[in-house]
């Protein structure tokens, strides 16, 4: 699978043969065409201040930046220095309040993105699609893609986290099975090593 995605200047890295669905000839048993479903990562959420944003364009960390922010600027204030240095000096006691403060929002930080990344639903990648030359235009590839989109739905997945990435030339086909361009400005962070593969073994 893995020579032949490779000189159909397709990625040939990410492969588990449990995720595969492989269409062979009746008869002889020939492989025919074979495609997979991956998981990329978790998405966490969108971005809410983008309408319609697509999974994994949020950011989990920085709601919880944003509050440690907010409470260190209130300790500040709330502290009422005699002088605007004393928080610089390592020994007095507004440096180690402040300091003390800090380290208790790093905590609540790092539980909240923990907390965030395991309850986020996962981006799924529709990949290493390929038939034959001698099958294809004979729709077995879109029979493919349904049957693995259908199984993907089956096991708990939806059609809003799955994502792939095809050649120029091949993008029609896909729309005409249900999917639509992302530009890539749009594209969840966790599909930046895919497409950076992607463009490497283009120009293979």
């Amino acid at each position: 699978i893995a020579t032949r995605l490779l000189r159909e200047k397709m990625n040939p890295l990410f492969l588990s043969a449990d995720r595969f669905l492989v269409c062979r000839e009746s008869d002889s048993g020939a492989l025919v065409g074979f495609g997979q479903i991956r998981q990329l990562a978790k998405s966490n959420a969108a971005d809410p201040a983008r309408f319609d944003a697509p999974p994994g364009s949020g950011d989990v960390g920085q709601p919880a930046d944003d509050d440690a922010w907010d409470d260190f600027d209130r300790a500040y204030a709330a502290s009422a220095p005699e002088s605007g240095l004393d928080a610089l000096l390592p020994w007095s006691a507004r440096y180690r309040e402040l300091a003390q403060r800090a380290a208790v929002q790093r905590e609540r930080r790092r539980s909240r993105v923990s907390q965030a990344e395991t309850e986020a639903a996962p981006l799924w990648e529709l990949a290493s699609v390929y038939v034959g030359e001698q099958w294809r235009g004979r729709g077995v590839g879109s029979e493919l893609v349904r049957r693995l989109c259908a199984r993907h739905v089956q096991r708990g997945g939806a059609r809003r986290d799955l994502y792939l990435i095809t050649l120029e030339p091949t993008c029609g086909w896909y729309e005409g099975l249900g999917f639509s361009r992302v530009e890539r400005q749009d594209l969840p962070p966790q599909m930046g090593l895919e497409v950076a593969a992607g463009e490497a073994v283009s120009w293979v």
